[in-house]
């Protein structure tokens, strides 16, 4: 058999989706299956045509996976079989114990289809490998497999050995000082292993042979892997024996052995620091997430980026970065208790914390059945003051700060890959900010670094092109019937995407500092639609042009006012700012102070989404404000008669410090009566008109029929909008 034609697998697993998954990903592989639903099938398949490798589930009915492997090692047939162990447990004592029954690999759940495939291949190679050496074994002479493996005969009924020069060598002896009687060279073998080979010893006493892995340790205290072979020898009788004679064969694996763990270790661990890196943190990871999902449990990743750690290569130069990098990472391992896979915390063969290098300066930290969100966010604060501990150098201490990102499974994803994208996006929002260190992950993160790479360009362009829009949504007063303001809304046609939601652009444009252009961009459109729509406007009519809170706190806010203004050539009382309760209230007394200038000058404020922040009748009087918004997710619950008592509230606070009250977001006939009821009389929403452009509010102020005296529900279309 060679690998490259068809080779033949055997899949056993109980679980029929497990089955499907595994043929069909190996099929595709080129192999050729046959399957098995359970441990008698699999041994009666194997018996009829063994084949060249087992895929074998551990956790099945009737006979688990150890017996059955422990059954195939016992034919003839199997001694040579690559067995693949599948399991769902990641303790070692389970891994242990498949590697006791003679398991040739394993592969933890859930399975990477893909390189199961290469593994496999990989596997059979080996196997192929071996088999070369048996059938080599059975086609040389003795001289000739004596000059190139160390080999023994032992003369059972004696306890007699002949143990070739080779042999001794193999162990790091001297004939004279090996001992005699099969039983001496168990006291070169490795401790942990000289009960296995003890077994296999008292087997070959009886006539079985075997074929064993084990380690011996040299005179020097190095330790050597060996492969040992045992048959009973043919024609023992006929060379004068008075009994059963048993012969081996003993090679030294331990390159072979020593490669393996160095592939392994290049390709799963970061040489520096000895941590596991990017790649085995997301295995790890895959497995977690898995777990916590079937059990219903919670699992964290944090990513800690160690600031500006960059200066210090430059400084110190990199051998000294190494260093600090080599301290840090033994810091973070000490701190979060994490152990390595042989270690399982607290014996329950689940490895609680794991800390892994992702990148040059960047750490990973997985939690698996972790707490509340609070309780991580208090871990993260205890881990930076951890890496902020001065770090002893030559010649001088180094103090380091860091950054840390957090997202909980299953509060911010339901995946291992959205679960650690969510942490790093987490951690870039508090890279860009001069606030708390530790950021957790929010949806409005995940949007705004999507936004970040596809959305910056386009924006940057649009602000020069003619894809931003000014569109304009009337605010009727239902009392005078008439348009009375209207606030100006800007949308953002993409000429690849369509409409972008005013959300997202203007999240973005907040985070990249977009959004004080874009503000001018809009005072400089609005207050040129006012010029150009003159006398066709009320004497009293203004509109209302939304400012964030960079807006707000930017210096240049006042002059850049009085210059969109003086260019346009209108008053300051066509002109009304509105601002969240929030942006108020980061800094009242910086607040109080604009907005008093802004009065000076004409301009009016409305506070919008009243209600929702702080809603303090305390700051109200001390700020110069004209106009409170009572916030759509209190109007929208006039429905079914709930925030009635908050909507009392507000109109009655507005009304008693002087103040206009807008509803904003009525939809419905029933709110707006509701609303006229209690002494709100201007009115925002779908209920009279979308927003529109400037010619088509020019329309709507010349249209006496636009707000009716009366209203029809039974003429209500869409849900949305009333044509009256």
């Amino acid at each position: 058999m060679t690998v490259s034609n068809s080779p033949h697998v055997l899949v056993v697993d109980d679980d029929p989706l497990t089955r499907m998954m595994a043929t069909e990903a190996l099929r595709e592989g080129g192999f050729t299956i046959r399957e098995a639903e359970d441990g008698e099938q699999a041994l009666a398949l194997f018996d009829a045509a063994p084949p060249d490798l087992v895929l074998l589930d551990v956790m099945m009915p009737g006979l688990s996976g150890f017996e059955v492997c422990q059954q195939l090692r016992a034919r003839q047939t199997g001694h040579l079989v690559p067995i693949i162990m599948l399991t769902g447990l990641d303790d070692g004592d389970s891994v242990e114990r498949a590697f006791d029954v003679g398991a040739t690999d394993f592969i933890s759940k859930p399975i990477n289809w893909t390189l199961l495939r290469f593994r496999i291949r990989y596997v059979l190679r080996s196997a192929e490998v071996m088999k070369e050496l048996t059938r080599n074994k059975e086609s040389l002479s003795n001289a000739q497999r004596i000059a190139r493996l160390g080999s023994w005969e032992w003369f059972v009924k004696e306890d007699h050995v002949l143990r070739s020069a080779q042999y001794y060598r193999l162990f790091g002896q001297r004939a004279d000082g090996f001992g005699e009687g099969m039983a001496a060279m168990l006291e070169h073998v490795y401790v942990p292993d000289r009960p296995l080979m003890a077994a296999a010893l008292e087997g070959a006493r009886k006539g079985t042979g075997f074929q064993l892995t084990y380690r011996v340790v040299w005179p020097d205290g190095s330790v050597r892997t060996l492969l040992e072979t045992v048959e009973p020898l043919d024609g023992g009788g006929e060379r004068g024996c008075s009994g059963m004679v048993m012969e081996g064969s003993v090679q030294d694996i331990t390159e072979q052995v020593d490669a393996q763990r160095r592939i392994r270790q290049l390709a799963y661990f970061d040489h520096l620091t000895g941590l596991p890196n990017r790649e085995f943190f997301r295995e790890t990871l895959l497995g977690v997430t898995s777990r916590s999902l079937r059990h219903d449990s919670r699992c964290a990743v944090m990513v800690v980026d160690i600031d500006r750690f960059a200066r210090i290569n430059d400084s110190l130069g990199p051998e000294r970065g190494d260093q600090v990098l080599q301290v840090i990472a033994h810091r973070l391992r000490e701190a979060m208790g994490d152990r390595t896979p042989a270690e399982p915390a607290g014996g329950s063969g689940i490895t609680r914390f794991k800390v892994a290098r992702l990148a040059a300066d960047e750490f990973g930290i997985l939690m698996s059945d972790v707490g509340s969100v609070e309780e991580m966010l208090v871990l993260a604060h205890r881990l930076l003051q951890v890496v902020r501990a001065p770090i002893r150098v030559p010649g001088q201490d180094i103090t380091l700060s860091a950054r840390v990102g957090l997202a909980v499974m299953p509060d911010h994803a339901t995946d291992a890959d959205a679960l650690l994208k969510a942490a790093e996006t987490a951690l870039n929002r508090a890279k860009r900010t001069n606030g708390d260190p530790v950021a957790l992950f929010s949806e409005e993160m995940k949007v705004a670094a999507f936004l970040r790479f596809t959305l910056e360009g386009d924006l940057r362009r649009a602000l020069g092109a003619d894809e931003l829009k000014v569109l304009y949504q009337p605010i009727v007063d239902v009392n005078q019937r008439a348009i009375v303001k209207a606030e100006a809304l800007v949308r953002w046609s993409h000429m690849d995407r369509g409409s972008i939601p005013p959300p997202e652009f203007i999240s973005l444009a907040e985070e990249t500092g977009m959004i004080v252009p874009l503000s001018r961009c809009v005072m400089e459109q609005v207050c040129a639609d006012i010029a150009a729509l003159g006398d066709d406007l009320p004497d009293d009519f203004r509109v209302s042009i939304n400012l964030s809170g960079v807006n707000f706190m930017d210096a240049q806010l006042l002059p850049t006012v009085r210059a969109v203004l003086a260019e346009a050539g209108i008053p300051a009382s066509r002109i009304e700012f509105e601002l969240t309760e929030t942006v108020l209230m980061r800094d009242l007394d910086y607040a109080t102070v604009i907005l008093a200038q802004l009065r000076e000058m004409g301009v009016r404020v409305a506070v919008d989404d009243f209600g929702t922040g702080y809603s303090s009748l305390a700051y109200l009087r001390r700020l110069a404000v004209d106009t409170l918004k009572i916030d759509r997710s209190f109007v929208n619950e006039l429905d079914d008669g709930q925030g009635i008592a908050i909507v009392e509230a507000v109109i009655g606070l507005a009304h008693s410090l002087g103040l206009e009250v807008v509803a904003e977001g009525v939809e419905t006939v029933a709110q707006l009566e509701a609303l006229s009821r209690r002494g709100c009389h201007l009115i925002q929403g779908f209920l009279f008109a979308r927003p529109m452009s400037s010619a088509m509010l020019a329309a709507a102020l010349h249209n006496p029929a636009f707000v009716p005296a009366t209203v029809q529900p039974a003429v209500r279309r869409g849900g949305v909008q009333l044509a009256f």
